[in-house]
């Protein structure tokens, strides 16, 4: 059989895209997913329906990554129907209005704040605040918030903490809003609302979408320049599924890969793993940028943290000073006790804007084998004091006597000696940082004339033919906010351009 589109990954842009594209009955729509597909909510597992904490161990691809020179660590990736929107924290957050109007200013002209609005209001229903104008009262995604009286005590002390120190926001996707409160989530109750159970659901029953789990795609087909299918590893053997429009949302860490095992990638890459090379494409996998956290450990006393708490449930969202980019940190507090993690249960910042670059390179063709991803975290000196600011902050949050109230003490691996110290606290900071997984892009999106550009703003790939790339992959630069809502409007808003093609 033969598909009008072929969409490699059933994650957080492939979900909607399958079905937003399916609901035209004439488009024959296939949706490939390496991992499981759950087909409802009743037959989702519950590490993959509980909104309350992420699951990075069930679901995942066993991925590692060099976080610095010398130092690795695990790497989460959600590997089931759903992707990574089944896998993490539920956190709501968009991009703020300056994150795409920088994309706009770099010949993404198509991505301003006032062009992507319509597509952040279509993918939610706020309950909330849905009759605000700048938020969507019917869309598939429910957005909802802890209120005060459901605060667990250690989160109650935060946000007390943090009232001394920033301005209170009932809505921190209210486009101009900084400072502490609320997490906006997208959970019903405590099921996590994943593209799997709010967009797919639906459309499940259309005669015209097929969708197939436990299906790896190996490589994109290619007659020439042209993207004609795809060779599909399942069931033990391979086989080649043609289409008329390929794409791949596959994430920041697999579509790359998907695109250099095809041939298109860096040529001397490629050669020396003995590919075909299709378009020589240095870029492909590189100018992947990642959230960077670093935590200040707390020693709750004993019976103030359950492990059935939420994970989160407050955030401070702010600019640091002496920098210039709206809300570039996030403050968290992680308090939910998880005996068979060693997880600490900390105040966690988290730098949203790093200049630090790093990359996702092949080690072999084999697409069961992981890539080598490199993360390079404080590889840029603006990122260096930024964390140290950061870390500070924490130090001084963890030490309020609201939070002190509720505990022993803080964990011995950070002191004051250390904070007081650039050096000392940097060499801390490599030691211990990690991120929080969300990384973009590895096929930056730009106009044919911005050489380090992977696809065009309609994130079809540059110098092939019928080829997407829509996923977090295509972000030129990261955003000030959980990646999550933006990808939603990424495949929301292609989704539209394709069925008017």
């Amino acid at each position: 059989m033969k598909f009008d589109t072929i969409i490699v990954g059933g994650g957080s842009a492939g979900g909607i895209l399958a079905a937003r594209l399916s609901e035209d009955a004439n488009r024959s729509v296939l949706l490939l997913e390496a991992g499981p597909d759950y087909s409802s909510a009743d037959e989702t597992p519950e590490d993959l329906r509980n909104a309350l904490t992420v699951s990075v161990t069930k679901h995942d691809w066993g991925y590692d990554a060099e976080a610095v020179p010398g130092r690795r660590m695990d790497y989460a990736r959600g590997k089931a129907i759903g992707g990574c929107s089944s896998v993490n924290g539920c956190i709501a957050l968009r991009a703020v209005p300056h994150d795409l109007e920088e994309w706009a200013s770099w010949g993404n002209d198509e991505w301003t704040w006032e062009k992507s609005l319509p597509y952040f209001l279509k993918i939610e229903s706020d309950q909330e605040f849905g009759d605000k104008d700048y938020h969507g009262s019917d869309g598939p995604t429910p957005i909802t918030r802890f209120k005060e009286h459901e605060l667990v005590p250690l989160q109650k002390a935060y946000l007390d903490a943090c009232k001394e120190r920033f301005p209170y926001v009932d809505d921190h996707n209210d486009p101009e809003s900084t400072g502490v409160g609320p997490i906006p989530m997208n959970r019903n109750g405590d099921l996590r609302m994943s593209t799997a159970l709010g967009h797919l659901a639906e459309a499940r029953g259309r005669s015209n979408l097929t969708i197939r789990g436990n299906a790896l795609v190996d490589r994109v087909l290619f007659e020439g320049r042209k993207a004609v299918g795809v060779a599909v590893v399942s069931g033990g053997g391979t086989e080649e599924i043609y289409g008329e429009n390929i794409i791949l949302s596959a994430g920041a860490i697999n579509s790359p890969t998907v695109l250099m095992r095809s041939g298109v990638g860096p040529r001397a890459d490629l050669e020396g793993l003995g590919i075909e090379v299709i378009l020589d494409q240095p870029n492909v996998g590189q100018n992947m940028i990642e959230h960077q956290q670093i935590t200040v450990g707390v020693i709750p006393k004993a019976g103030v943290t359950h492990v059935d708490d939420p994970d989160v449930q407050i955030i401070v969202r702010y600019t640091n000073p002496g920098t210039t980019e709206f809300n570039n940190m996030q403050i968290y507090f992680v308090s939910r006790y998880v005996p068979e993690s060693h997880r600490p249960i900390s105040v966690m910042n988290v730098l949203q804007k790093p200049k630090s670059r790093g990359s996702v390179r092949l080690k072999s063709t084999h697409p069961i084998l992981p890539p080598e991803i490199v993360l390079n975290s404080y590889g840029h000196p603006d990122d260096e004091k930024i964390a140290r600011d950061g870390v500070r902050t924490c130090w001084d949050i963890a030490n309020a006597p609201q939070i002190q109230a509720h505990c022993e003490g803080l964990a011995d691996t950070l002191t004051q000696e250390i904070v007081d110290d650039d050096e000392k606290l940097m060499e801390y900071i490599r030691e211990h940082s990690g991120t929080i997984w969300h990384p973009v892009g590895t096929c930056k999106m730009g106009p044919a004339r911005d050489e380090t550009a992977v696809v065009d703003q309609y994130c079809c790939v540059h110098g092939v033919e019928n080829l997407r790339v829509v996923d977090g992959s295509v972000f030129p630069n990261h955003v000030s906010g959980n990646p999550n809502l933006t990808i939603y409007a990424i495949a929301e808003r292609v989704a539209d351009w394709m069925k008017q093609a």
